[in-house]
């Protein structure tokens, strides 16, 4: 937590977000065989970070702390069975993005849009999370498939208003999945695929002309 405010202070900018992240699941057994019949849901997202320049003033890389909620549903018709996950995750992230357009600042103060483009790749570590199936609720902390990390790469894109040359309302989308590190063959493979809108506030601490 030091280290984060530490580096805050000297950064850039500082952002905060919420929005809505779209989660599903892409799940295959040890034989190979995928899950159907899942459904994805719709939950919360917050995130705050800080943002500074490569190249100034267009080019910059960003790292951030993350609380994500991920859920899906889904049934066996042919055995009547149900299933339904909620999970809560918190991530750390870093990336670059590169912005174009971006106002001038004319006597001392900055308006107008831009608009960038942003990859990104994550690791989020689980909270907590549920699973029920058939109305008998199991708790996922320990369920190898669920509790190891999460790894993600991310693209996307934001628009961005500058009020003025100290803040900017934008709104972003992001988009990404999940990837496994290590061998997986004939082992049970879950991967999450994920759609995130957001509004955001970023705060400039250190000016660029």
């Amino acid at each position: 937590m030091f280290l984060a405010i530490a580096l805050m202070a000297h950064s850039q900018q500082v952002y905060f977000e919420a929005g809505k992240i779209n989660s599903s699941f892409d799940y295959k057994d040890s034989e190979g065989n995928k899950i159907g019949n899942l459904q994805g849901s719709n939950q919360n997202s917050l995130c705050a970070g800080y943002r500074n320049f490569i190249v100034k003033p267009n080019f910059n890389f960003f790292g951030s702390v993350s609380y994500v909620k991920y859920g899906a549903k889904g049934s066996d018709k042919t055995l009547g069975n149900s299933f339904d996950w909620e999970m809560e995750y918190v991530g750390v992230n870093l990336g670059i993005d590169y912005e174009f357009f971006r106002p001038s600042i004319l006597k001392n103060e900055q308006h107008g849009f831009s608009f960038c483009i942003i990859g990104s790749v994550a690791s989020e570590f689980l909270l907590k999370g549920t699973q029920t199936v058939n109305g008998q609720v199991n708790d996922l902390k320990g369920l190898e498939e669920f509790d190891k990390p999460f790894y993600f790469a991310r693209g996307g894109v934001s628009l961005n208003y500058y009020i003025s040359k100290s803040f900017v309302l934008y709104g972003k989308y992001m988009g990404g999945t999940s990837f496994l590190i290590g061998d997986y063959k004939n082992q049970e493979q879950l991967r999450l695929i994920t759609h995130n809108v957001s509004i955001g506030l970023s705060i400039s601490l250190v000016y660029d002309n």
